[in-house]
């Protein structure tokens, strides 16, 4: 599984690298397509950390949403700093990329935890 987490953030980076050269404003859909993919990357990542430090805890699917939502904030909040957000700090679009985003990120890690997590009885 580390190794299929690790081949999905390397696609996610080289298509990062690929968008910045224009496809992230020429095709909006593309930052969706980013934040998809990333947010299964990272839970591929986290699914396997899971599966293989912490075998007996419950309530697994939750605790791959929740770090994929911290690391998608981290990611936000890198954003910020470096002031290369969807939109302008502070404004209400900016707010609306982020929840954006943040909900984008979410649906991929909801995709890892469905298909890759049994669920704990």
């Amino acid at each position: 599984m580390y190794i299929s987490a690790f081949v999905v953030l390397i696609v996610t980076l080289i298509s990062h690298i690929i968008g910045m050269n224009g496809l992230y404003f020429h095709f909006p859909a593309y930052d969706i397509f980013m934040h998809i993919i990333g947010g299964i990357g990272i839970g591929l990542f986290l699914t396997a950390f899971i599966k293989s430090n912490l075998p007996n805890l419950r309530c697994k699917r939750s605790v791959l949403i929740v770090g994929v939502f911290i690391v998608g904030l981290v990611w936000e909040l890198f954003e910020m700093y470096f002031n290369i957000a969807g939109a302008p700090v502070g404004t209400k679009a900016y707010y609306i990329d982020t929840i954006k985003d943040l909900t984008n990120d979410i649906i991929g890690a909801t995709i890892v935890a469905v298909l890759f997590i049994k669920k704990s009885k």
